[in-house]
């Protein structure tokens, strides 16, 4: 259910919209069944792209998590399209059958000075007394006018690295962002994509004797995707562990790089990977008498298997989350803000690396 509408009466007709949905109801002889919201969500979008395709992206979203979705679609062609301004309700069955509406869709389709300018018209069709999240759909950057807008008006903004192109230069675009003091709090999709690469590491070293390890290792190893994406990937992942132990870069290799811990050094190296479509197929970290081996059985699954000359292989296995997941994921946006510092630190030993 959307109709076509203008800037100025898109909020009246949304509310005519759940007048209609309302009556349907009634006449059907039930209630509606609508959710409150939790979230503004501002999706950027920087190419043309369709009514279906945006309702099809954010729909699983506001089904997990209630909210009104604002899309602001970078369009040359605007004055060529019959419905620049449209909205419409999100409805998502509920498990009694029943369809509830999760969430509503707002779109516009600007080109040039509008678009650039679209924080205005987020600002005014945000939904009051609830946070405003911004999903940016590419890396950081101080050069554009409507970044710097949102970093004002939103509560978080959620900028994707494994868009870059250049690792040097956006790390440290990123780097600055995320240490200045601005209203919203800029975290990264990618970062959150790592999530399970980060907790199979830090389960597989729980145990005291493996603790131990964390002070030897010699070597880490990694298949990274030849990509920007999987360049990033690796970058953010390294930049953690040394974040984590302590590691300062002493130099670049001609395979990545060398890192200094207390008394030797750590050797990181990065080789291609033989999947497609994974960003990290494998990462191996060796201390002088144990190895671990993180990798991909599956899509959905990272395993550790740890071996050491002392003791017989364990193994330690992280369930990922499914491909199916929105990839805008709320939970992790709102309420992460405990980690955020460790986040921080990452991204800054990633800037480091990447600029060396």
């Amino acid at each position: 259910m959307n109709l076509t509408t203008s800037i100025t009466d898109t909020l009246p007709t949304l509310a005519r919209l759940r007048e209609q949905a309302a009556r349907q109801a009634a006449d059907a002889g039930a209630e509606l069944n609508a959710q409150m919201l939790l979230a503004t969500i501002v999706a950027r979008y920087p190419h043309p792209t369709a009514w279906a395709d945006i309702e099809a992206e954010t729909k699983p979203v506001v089904a997990a998590y209630p909210g009104r979705v604002i899309a602001l679609v970078n369009d040359p062609d605007t004055a060529q399209s019959p419905d620049p301004v449209r909205v419409g309700l999100l409805a998502a069955q509920r498990s009694d059958g029943a369809s509830a509406i999760r969430g509503e869709l707002l779109t516009a389709a600007l080109e040039g000075r509008a678009f650039e300018e679209g924080a205005a018209i987020a600002a005014s069709w945000s939904a009051s007394g609830v946070p405003t999240v911004v999903w940016w759909n590419g890396p950081a950057t101080t050069d554009d006018h409507l970044f710097e807008d949102m970093l004002d008006i939103a509560d978080r903004i959620l900028v994707d690295s494994s868009a870059m192109t250049d690792a040097a230069a956006d790390f440290e675009v990123l780097g600055d962002i995320v240490m200045a003091s601005h209203h919203a709090r800029v975290t990264d999709a990618l970062w959150l994509r790592l999530l399970a690469w980060r907790q199979a590491f830090a389960q597989a070293f729980d145990q005291p004797a493996a603790r131990i390890d964390l002070e030897h290792v010699r070597s880490v190893e990694l298949a990274v995707q030849q990509s920007p994406g999987g360049n990033a990937a690796a970058l953010l992942l390294v930049g953690w562990m040394a974040s984590r132990l302590g590691w300062r870069l002493d130099r670049r290799t001609t395979q990545g790089w060398r890192l200094a811990s207390d008394g030797h050094a750590v050797d990181v190296i990065c080789e291609p990977s033989s999947t497609p479509n994974v960003l990290i197929e494998m990462v191996r970290l060796s201390a002088p008498t144990s190895r671990y081996l993180a990798h991909m059985p599956s899509p959905e699954d990272i395993v550790v298997d740890c071996q050491s000359d002392l003791a017989p292989i364990t193994h330690v296995a992280v369930r990922r989350p499914p491909p199916t997941r929105p990839r805008l994921r709320l939970d992790d946006l709102l309420t992460g803000g405990a980690h955020y510092s460790v986040f921080q630190q990452s991204v800054t030993l990633a800037r480091t690396l990447a600029a060396a």
